[in-house]
């Protein structure tokens, strides 16, 4: 049973308010939270500026807290939420300060490489290595916890800046505080810049950032702890509540990624099964532009994302609940209602998944380098998308978790496991990857995969003994150099459905590489061929060459992709490239644990509540989604699913329908037909 408030389903509501808000009409505002169906309100409390009469020398108290009758928004907020059922988070932003706190401890500010400071709109960027972070901000949390009943804590802008709100970059900060640290930590110069060619950035601050904020994150919420174990801390670093941000940006480039949301909601749920996590939906279209609401549609999406995961939700206004736009409010209200009215089914909501991503910021930094997002975050998008169009379940799982999983057994309930370019693996990563196949599990990898130790040097022989191909033998990798090559579909087996295919498209990389014994070569290499004047089209030269290569490795089977297949499938959507995907991961992992006719844009997910065998099947919708627009869904009906069940289920009906539906129990699989699908749907087998 949960101990904690937090770690019951909740809602959060957010007004970021600004500091002439500080005469804000509170009953009004929680009435409007509550008509939302939120529970919890999430309100500016400390740090930029105080919207309470604090007596630190170090806070800045609204001007506007003198119109406001008791001069005292926090306590009257407070009071208020309390009084009507509603929980109370204190935002504290502590990434700025104003100037009388420069003049007077200029060691608490951001130094440039050039010797400047970082000011936007009146306002000095802090360091986080300094002393007004690492000291005076508990003085500012002790004073909130000593004068109000909070129930937890928000911290934003919680990291090291190197660029500011409108995205200039100032570079890494140079301030006493960082020099010594840094040095400290490793006995390295400090970096200037984000240099990847410099091994201190690459492989040393970067971690240093990752660390200081763990162990600051860590004392605050031991401090907090302290004085009130009922009062929670929400924040991406050593939190009791994992939160994340999902948003838009007026300059962010196409393909915008629909999928965020769950993405994120995947990765940590499964990095972090027994804490809870909230994803704020900002519910405006960017920063420059805070008063205009973001689409309708892709909060939607992103909110049924979150559900589907078991994560909370959470909407964000700048200001008071008065917005000029307000054209999204219905949705956010629709979404958080449902929520509201089923929470008993997402207290205790686990992924019931029998595959997982997993996924490697490390192959991403120290392999992918300044490119990391093309040659790694890519390639695992891709197979993000391709699993989710062939409606295959999955979890993300970061790699430096594998040990941890494998030790409580969590490694052990899948049954395929997905590297898509995990380049830069550890060895003890690598071992316990093959333990996994060898009691019996199938894993599917991609291009460089374990071609890296975990500083990134290249190593002499594959670090997975459990794929198809001892080493690398030649990489084919400079720009264009496989321009115009392809793949000849010599095992019909591997592609199923696609009798008119028998050449793939083949772009941007490929290994060459040495085969075990008895590991069986498909898909093979066509050279890069002339592709113009039309009458030169052709080839003279095909090769015995694998692009894919399965092993059997004592009890388990591996499927390996010499070349980047997901981030060709990411760029291009060619349907080949997914279908060699989804039959690698159904082959591998011995079935399917859904099989359904409907359209590749329906996700589906699958979910078990804990301690109980029903399971919650999720259905999204994507139809709307076209470009950068997000319209309402169109309706899908009359689908068929049927899913693997634990058990032989008798009932099934759909909570947002709130009608039965026809339930067959087929061979140990539970068949339900969907007379129609909106937005999104939750069937319950039980």
């Amino acid at each position: 049973m949960p101990e904690h408030w937090w770690e019951k389903p909740f809602r959060v509501f957010q007004t970021n308010i600004r500091e002439i808000d500080a005469v804000m009409d509170v009953p009004k505002t929680v009435a409007d939270i509550l008509d939302f169906s939120a529970n919890t309100w999430l309100l500016n409390t400390g740090g930029i500026v105080s919207f309470y009469p604090s007596k630190l020398s170090h806070q800045h108290p609204s001007p506007w807290l003198a119109r406001r009758p008791g001069g005292d928004l926090i306590g009257d907020a407070v009071r208020e939420a309390h009084a009507h059922g509603v929980r109370f988070l204190a935002r504290m932003d502590f990434s700025k300060l104003h100037r009388d706190q420069l003049e007077n401890h200029p060691d608490w500010f951001y130094v440039s490489p050039k010797g400047e400071r970082q000011v936007f709109n009146g306002t000095y960027a802090t360091c986080p290595s300094g002393p007004y972070y690492q000291e005076k901000s508990f003085e500012a949390i002790a004073e909130v916890l000593d004068s109000y009943p909070v129930d937890g804590f928000f911290f934003n802008m919680f990291r090291y800046t190197v660029t500011d709100y409108a995205g200039v970059y100032h570079g890494i900060c140079q301030c006493v505080h960082c020099q010594r640290r840094f040095q400290e930590f490793c006995e390295m110069d400090l970096p200037a810049e984000e240099d990847w060619s410099n091994p201190a950035y690459l492989l040393k601050w970067l971690e240093f950032c990752r660390r200081n904020l763990g162990e600051l994150a860590g004392r605050i919420r031991q401090s907090i702890k302290a004085r009130n174990p009922e009062v929670c801390l929400l924040l991406r670093h050593n939190p009791d509540v994992i939160m994340h941000e999902v948003n838009n940006a007026v300059d962010r480039p196409l393909p915008l990624w629909p999928y965020w949301a769950g993405e994120a909601a995947r990765e940590a749920r499964t990095a972090y099964p027994d804490r809870p996590m909230v994803i704020n939906a900002v519910m405006f279209l960017d920063i420059p532009y805070r008063f205009v609401a973001e689409q309708p549609g892709l909060i939607g999406l992103h909110m049924s994302q979150n559900m589907s995961q078991g994560v909370n939700l959470w909407s964000y206004v700048l200001g008071t609940t008065d917005q000029p736009d307000r054209k999204n409010y219905a949705m956010v209200k629709r979404m958080l209602t449902f929520h509201k009215e089923h929470e008993a089914y997402y207290a205790g909501l686990r992924s019931a998944a029998r595959v997982a991503i997993i996924s490697s910021l490390r192959s991403e930094e120290l392999c992918g380098r300044e490119d990391g997002p093309a040659r790694v975050q890519r390639e695992r998008r891709g197979l993000f998308r391709a699993l989710l169009e062939s409606h295959i379940p999955f979890d993300i799982l970061p790699d430096e978790h594998l040990p941890a999983a494998e030790k409580d057994g969590r490694l052990a309930r899948y049954r395929a496991l997905l590297l898509p370019n995990a380049a830069a693996l550890r060895d003890e990563e690598c071992a316990v990857l093959d333990r996994f196949v060898q009691a019996g599990g199938g894993l599917v990898a991609t291009y460089e995969t374990a071609a890296y130790d975990a500083e990134g040097r290249p190593r002499m022989e594959l670090g997975l003994r459990c794929l198809g191909a001892s080493r690398v033998i030649a990489h084919r990798q400079a720009p264009g150099e496989m321009r115009a090559a392809y793949l000849r579909v010599n095992r019909r087996e591997d592609l199923p459905g696609f009798d008119l295919t028998e050449l793939v498209h083949l772009d941007r990389a490929f290994l060459h590489v040495e085969r075990r014994p008895g590991a069986v070569p498909s898909l093979l290499m066509i050279p890069p061929a002339p592709y113009g004047p039309p009458e030169k089209c052709y080839w003279e030269i095909e090769t015995r060459e694998p692009g894919l290569v399965w092993h059997q490795y004592g009890k388990g089977q591996t499927a390996y992709f010499t070349w980047p297949i997901g981030a060709l499938f990411f760029d291009h959507s060619l349907p080949e490239h997914r279908g060699l995907v989804a039959e690698a991961v159904r082959r591998v992992a011995g079935g399917s644990q859904v099989e359904t006719d409907a359209p590749p844009m329906v996700e589906v997910t699958v979910g078990q509540l804990e301690g109980q065998e029903r399971l919650l099947v999720h259905l999204i919708n994507y139809s709307g989604h076209s470009d950068r627009s997000y319209h309402e869904p169109l309706t899908i009906r009359n689908i068929t699913m049927s899913v693997e069940a634990p058990k032989a289920f008798g009932a099934a009906r759909g909570l947002v329908s709130g009608a039965g539906l026809p339930l067959t129990p087929v061979g140990g699989r539970a068949q339900v037909t969907l007379p129609e699908l909106g937005l999104f749907e939750v069937i319950v087998l039980e």
